[in-house]
């Protein structure tokens, strides 16, 4: 079984049907590439939905209108994650609209209202399936005893879905969306989670959410991807249209993860760069940038060390999309959604510290 998996997607701006009637163009490249593989699997940062309007309190809100759809029919892509914090963008109504735009063309979706599923192709069983963390300042999360939301990333609700696959016998697929953005760093933490993951059960966990590219790590018989970076993505305005993220270089290129899976073990894998440029994607040799990205990740012996030079990239990334904090900027923030997306971040932020002492400690 050869699967492709893929980074965030949304399908925005450029690669938005109608606003680019001739996307198709640009990702004609990327289609003949992705018709090669046994199955596709992508992570779907826009809702698709007709919805304009939306209360959710989100400093960036993403939608796409549902003719997009078509486009992930053209990409050959099989299944999509919905574990992630743009999922309730447009509340519930926008994700049953895209829940049922999926459904209509055949594409499977995974990760929001206890949904996950198990494919079999080529006698191989494998299990998929998609938690969003926290750290993501996600909403619409499915806690407690609710049957409805996105999979929350908890140390419980992992443990507890490696034993259903266990029981299923199928190999453990999971789409993580997780840490922090526009570093190459995955959070100490979840280098600990990805440790403790793999001494219960070989895994595939395929990571989103920092926008780039961070390492891979074998880990025994596991394979961790912390982040594929942008699949397809575009510069973003906000609702409001007072806060405006364009693409850098760093969000501009990614990889198809390319992963063969033969009698419920991973046998091998492979890395297929790709970078959106002026005139379309070009697909390079990403090899030897991965494995630099990935050295890091070995034996992190001093976690101080290693936390300064994450939050240094961070720090250094945020002032050059964001700008400084100055007066101008506090009064663009000074709003219904951002006043609230703040409120919300504190309240995740809490939530956030309690589980990410599970994911560190045996105790």
């Amino acid at each position: 079984m050869k699967i492709a998996f893929l980074g965030d997607i949304a399908l925005i701006g450029k690669y938005d049907l109608t606003k680019n009637p001739e996307v198709r163009d640009r990702l004609k490249v990327l289609s003949v590439k992705l018709a090669k593989y046994d199955y596709v699997v992508g992570n779907l940062e826009s809702p698709l939905t007709n919805k304009t309007k939306t209360m959710v309190c989100k400093s960036m809100h993403l939608k796409s209108a549902t003719i997009n759809v078509e486009l992930l029919k053209y990409l050959n892509i099989d299944a999509v994650s919905l574990a992630n914090n743009h999922t309730y963008d447009y509340g519930k109504k926008g994700l049953e609209e895209t829940i049922k735009t999926l459904e209509d063309n055949g594409i499977e979706w995974f990760g929001v209202n206890s949904k996950e599923f198990i494919k079999e192709i080529k006698g191989d069983r494998v299990s998929i399936s998609g938690f969003s963390c926290y750290s993501t300042n996600g909403s619409g999360f499915k806690t407690n005893n609710k049957s409805e939301g996105v999979g929350l990333l908890t140390y419980d609700n992992i443990m507890k879905q490696l034993d259903i696959d266990k029981k299923n016998k199928a190999f453990s697929i999971m789409s993580l969306h997780w840490g922090d953005e526009h570093t190459n760093y995955p959070k100490y933490e979840h280098l600990c989670l990805s440790q403790r993951i793999a001494k219960n059960k070989d895994v595939l966990i395929v990571g989103h959410h920092p926008h780039i590219i961070q390492g891979v790590q074998k880990i025994n018989n596991s394979i961790v991807a912390y982040s594929l970076g942008n699949f397809i993505f575009d510069d973003c305005v906000s609702i409001n249209g007072n806060l405006k993220l364009k693409q850098n270089s760093n969000n501009k290129k990614s990889f198809i993860f390319e992963v063969n899976i033969e009698n419920g073990s991973i046998v091998s894998q492979s890395y297929h760069g790709f970078r959106d440029e002026e005139n379309g994607f070009i697909i390079f040799d990403i090899e030897n940038e991965l494995n630099e990205i990935s050295k890091p990740l070995i034996n992190v012996h001093d976690k101080n060390k290693y936390e300064e030079r994450r939050k240094f990239q961070i720090n250094k990334a945020t002032i050059e999309k964001f700008g400084k904090k100055d007066l101008r900027w506090i009064k663009s923030r000074f709003n219904y959604y951002s006043i609230g997306a703040f409120i919300l971040r504190k309240v995740q932020y809490k939530k956030y510290l309690r589980e990410a002492s599970k994911f560190i400690s045996d105790n």
